[in-house]
């Protein structure tokens, strides 16, 4: 198996459920100028990361998708769900909030361009990314309250995820030690030797 990854993006989650599950895989740096080589994009024609090569050449994409992939394929570790539909339906519904409402928050802060070619109006941008954000946060850090994990009382996939995006708190003028909840999910996560390791090897930093 092999992941292709950039550096402290949403591809450190599959990162960390590879370290997780132990079993060997590669690891492929992707830069931003990389993303769009024909090479790359054989691979992948969105031009993302994460993307994921399987032994007999399967290419699979999408960061929840590859999560719930590798959950699936090492059901022993219990990082998704087990056989009661309720279960997966609430794996399924925090992959889901966190790649369709989370993840996309940040989009507007770190590229204002991608929503309007006007510098000028970069800054309302950002702006409204920050409360966007906020929100979000705010929302997250409710549902942590007298919780260790975010889905199913253990840790899962979900909880990989999760703390890749809340690295990027750091660029905000709200910091995560303003969300108590999150605050402490984040420093636990931290201290797992899995993402330890998948933070060695992209070279970042909690």
């Amino acid at each position: 198996m092999k992941l292709f990854y950039k550096p402290g993006s949403c591809a450190l989650a599959p990162h960390i459920a590879l370290h997780w599950i132990g079993k060997p895989f590669e690891l492929e740096r992707v830069d931003q100028d990389k993303m769009r080589a024909p090479e790359y994009l054989k691979l992948n024609p969105l031009g993302k990361v994460p993307a994921l090569i399987e032994d007999d050449g399967q290419v699979l994409t999408e960061c929840g998708a590859i999560l719930e992939y590798l959950a699936d394929r090492s059901p022993e570790t219990k990082l998704g769900p087990g056989a009661d539909p309720r279960e997966r339906y609430e794996i399924h519904q925090w992959l889901s909030h966190l790649g369709g409402n989370v993840h996309p928050a940040f989009f507007p802060f770190f590229n204002p361009g991608r929503y309007s070619k006007e510098a000028g109006h970069h800054p309302a941008i950002k702006d409204a990314a920050v409360e966007a954000v906020n929100r979000q946060m705010e929302l997250l850090n409710e549902r942590l309250a007298g919780r260790e994990w975010v889905a199913l009382d253990r840790k899962t996939i979900v909880d990989a995820y999760l703390f890749a995006i809340l690295r990027w708190i750091k660029n905000f003028p709200r910091k995560i030690a303003e969300y108590p909840n999150l605050h402490r999910f984040y420093q636990k996560m931290a201290a797992d030797p899995g993402v330890q390791r998948a933070m060695a090897d992209q070279k970042v930093e909690a």
